[in-house]
């Protein structure tokens, strides 16, 4: 019952990136509110970057407040769930006019920074809702079930408010309206699968060790007498997890840029990959429970390197699409183990900071895998651009692969 509690959360925040990020809300500032899809993209993405400093900074502080106090964590991870939930129904008032940019940069920030710092919570939650003999199995299942809870309402919205002339709710279309309600749909499915696990945590303790420093404690996760096994996996996580937002955030630019895929092709495209992300994330974690999250990481890092160069030669849009379907089969099992690897790299009173830190470790360089990209496509060629993102993933493999930790984490 605990773990499923637990893994609902997923369900409940997958349509927040998708839709709110990505494929909605995003599109919809660019073309309708901006007027310019260049501009528009140029404003999201800097919104997004500076949240994701701020997240960085922020978040690591936070996280170490959080250990400091009696229910902490708990308490941090609910009410920034309802603030993040809260802020996202204010889309609805986005109007599609210029006057509305800075409102919207607004909102955007502040809901995905409150559901950045959610996650950060709900990642050191996962000892709460499971066990060493399960953790790797609760963390994968999560994963599974939210590339497929985003099925269901992807589809929803398309035939109810996107493709149809007359809406459900005969919403507005010129004013934007049947894109704004979407904010209603995304909130209220957001709490409604919320609910099990703030209910459910209202009934838990999580006590506090004696206080420590904030800055001192941190210190010590990641250097005592020299540099930590967990501050290794960090510096290995800066880099794949760096490579693996390229490829998530810009596979459907370059797929459309490289190979022509229109708006259904790319449809299409991410309904099949979440859905064979949901599998391969189910059945990695039962093999993080089987052989240890180190091989299952490592693993991965090489299925990355070996996907890249097939997606750069790929010569139609079949091959590119195979390829892809490999970034769908790595990816759920590659973000799974290393949440399981984290948390078991840590002491139940660090689980703050350290979540705090392993957030920072993939919020503080977002920028460099999107500007080695971004510099090849101007520079060389849009095709080849994806090759620079093959030596993030090997900087990542190399270090990562160099790690003992055996005795920390028996495999």
């Amino acid at each position: 019952m605990k773990k499923t509690v637990y893994v609902l959360f997923d369900v409940a925040n997958s349509p927040y990136t998708i839709l709110v990020i990505t494929f909605i809300f995003g599109p919809y500032f660019a073309k309708e509110i901006v007027g310019d899809p260049v501009k528009g993209a140029a404003y999201w993405q800097w919104t997004s970057g500076i949240c994701a400093v701020s997240v960085a900074i922020f978040g690591t502080l936070i996280g170490s407040i959080s250990d400091n106090l009696k229910n902490g964590r708990k308490y941090a991870f609910i009410v920034t769930t309802l603030l993040c939930i809260a802020v996202t129904t204010l889309f609805y008032d986005a109007m599609p006019d210029p006057n509305f940019i800075i409102f919207t940069l607004v909102i955007f920030f502040v809901s995905n920074f409150f559901y950045e710092i959610s996650q950060m919570f709900y990642h050191s939650l996962l000892p709460n809702f499971s066990n060493k003999k399960n953790i790797g199995y609760v963390s994968g299942f999560g994963f599974s079930l939210g590339y497929i809870a985003i099925l269901p309402v992807l589809f929803f919205i398309l035939q109810f408010f996107i493709l149809p002339e007359t809406t459900l709710f005969d919403l507005d279309k010129s004013t934007g309206e049947h894109i704004r309600f979407i904010a209603y749909i995304v909130s209220c499915w957001f709490l409604l699968f919320s609910l099990p696990i703030l209910i459910k945590l209202l009934d838990i303790t999580i006590e506090s060790p004696k206080k420590t420093k904030i800055f001192i404690g941190l210190k010590e996760l990641i250097w005592n007498n020299g540099i930590t096994i967990k501050g290794k996996f960090l510096i290995a996580r800066l880099f794949y997890a760096d490579g693996l937002v390229v490829l998530i955030t810009g596979g459907g630019v370059y797929a459309a840029g490289v190979h022509g895929f229109n708006q259904k092709e790319l449809i299409i495209l991410a309904f099949v990959g979440n859905f064979v992300a949901a599998i391969t994330s189910y059945f990695g974690g039962h093999l993080n429970d089987r052989f240890g999250s180190k091989q299952v990481i490592e693993k991965c890092l090489i299925g990355f390197i070996l996907t890249i160069i097939l997606m750069v030669l790929s010569r139609n849009k079949q091959e590119f699409f195979i390829a892809v379907m490999f970034v769908a089969v790595f990816a759920g099992p590659l973000q799974s183990a290393s949440r399981v690897l984290m948390t078991n790299l840590l002491n139940e009173k660090d689980l703050g900071k350290g979540f705090g830190l392993f957030t920072f470790s993939a919020r503080s360089t977002a920028f460099i895998g999107p500007l080695l990209v971004g510099t090849l496509t101007y520079y060389i060629s849009q095709k080849y651009a994806l090759l620079a993102v093959i030596p993030l993933f090997t900087i990542g493999y190399l270090i990562f692969k160099k790690l003992d930790i055996k005795e920390i984490y028996p495999q």
